[in-house]
């Protein structure tokens, strides 16, 4: 009796980390990504890389107010970049980056 309890209890300790699976849907998911402290851009990134590994559409909206889409104002926002790189242009890989300023990499 004592022998097929210790066996018994043995099968049970080897087979709980099977219960502990955690497939890559769920880890890359906006819930789980929140519930373990990333924050709310992390987890955009996240989905944007996957969006852009398997060729799908990405579930965020972009943050542009819209304003940004003026003429003037758009005109007047790539001169600002043109001169300053470091200006936060809220596209963070979502393009190529280029080390060299051009008009065209706006």
């Amino acid at each position: 009796m004592k022998k097929s309890l210790l066996i018994l209890l043995a099968l049970l300790v080897y087979g709980l980390p099977s219960f502990a699976v955690i497939t890559p849907e769920d880890a890359t998911s906006e819930d789980y990504i929140k519930n373990h402290g990333h924050s709310d851009e992390m987890s955009r990134l996240i989905d944007l890389q996957n969006a852009q590994i398997n060729g799908s559409e990405t579930h965020y909206v972009k943050k542009e107010p819209a304003w940004y889409s003026n003429k003037s104002v758009s005109f007047i926002r790539k001169v600002f970049m043109q001169y300053d790189c470091g200006l936060d242009d809220e596209k963070f890989a979502e393009h190529n980056t280029n080390y060299t300023t051009k008009w065209t990499d706006y």
